[in-house]
């Protein structure tokens, strides 16, 4: 199955959601003029990432029958596009959550992700509770699988999702200078070492003390970059084909020589594993 999803590589406005919101409309309309399938947020782009954020999220932070799902949903129904919505602060009765909703064309909530693995040099895991579910979506296009951030440095995720049969992973992020190296070679190894697509929104300008470098990209199965974004607030629209994560799993089958049954359930509980 091909289809096209349009990055919207966005100048988050620090700490404004209203604003956001407002500029994410207008861009929205402008990405709709490359017919896209889907359409893509970067992470927490309603306010920006600082630990000022975190630790005042309770300001920002609401349910997903709030002004923003229920605006992304209005996109997604009138437009007759699935959005990936970003991240969001999401409130419920065990805490608030770093949670990515899908949304599909008719303006549903096909399912969510909220994000595992928090980053603790920032405070994120004081504003925010870990996620703990790892869920593969059917959509119309095939089994697509949700990541943020910080997550694609944690190999167990990305794996878990390949063998679960994801073909493409999308990333949401807020990846600062100066990792863009971090940032390129770790999404090729998860493209590679999973033989999937990997289509990743990054945001651009500054939040707090941070800046950040865009550089959104879809890096197809073998590890090519398809697209690639530069370091300005951009739309950038690639083309994902699915038969080429078939004919890259037959042809390297990594899938069939796995030895799951020689790994050890925990690493860190193996002899000479990181106990750390």
């Amino acid at each position: 199955m091909t289809f096209k999803a349009s990055m919207i590589q966005l100048d988050i406005i620090y700490k404004e959601p209203e604003k956001n919101l407002i500029k994410v409309q207008e861009l929205v309309k402008e990405a709709m003029k490359d017919d896209p399938d889907m359409i893509i947020l970067p992470e927490t782009w309603t306010t920006g990432y600082s630990e000022e954020v975190f630790h005042d999220i309770d300001k920002y932070a609401e349910d997903e029958n709030g002004k923003v799902v229920s605006s992304l949903k209005e996109l997604a129904l009138n437009n007759e596009i699935w959005i990936v919505g970003g991240s969001i602060p999401e409130k419920n009765e065990e805490g608030i959550y770093n949670t990515i909703f899908l949304i599909d064309r008719n303006g549903e909530i096909k399912g969510k992700y909220r994000k595992m693995h928090l980053y603790s040099a920032m405070d994120e895991d004081e504003g925010f509770k870990n996620g703990e579910n790892m869920p593969v979506f059917e959509t119309e296009f095939g089994k697509i699988s949700l990541m943020t951030c910080y997550d694609i440095r944690f190999v167990e995720l990305s794996r878990t999702y390949a063998v679960r049969g994801a073909e493409a992973i999308i990333v949401v992020s807020n990846f600062p200078n100066p990792k863009l190296n971090h940032w390129r070679i770790l999404l090729q190894a998860r493209a590679i070492e999973n033989q999937l697509y990997i289509i990743a929104c990054n945001r651009v300008g500054e939040a707090g003390e941070s800046s950040y470098f865009g550089h959104s990209l879809v890096i197809d199965p073998w590890g090519n970059i398809v697209k690639e974004g530069d370091e300005e607030e951009t739309i950038l629209t690639g083309e994902i084909d699915f038969k080429k994560v078939e004919e890259v799993r037959n042809i390297i089958p990594m899938y069939y020589d796995r030895r799951p049954d020689s790994y050890p359930e925990d690493i860190s509980k193996s002899k000479g594993g990181l106990l750390c």
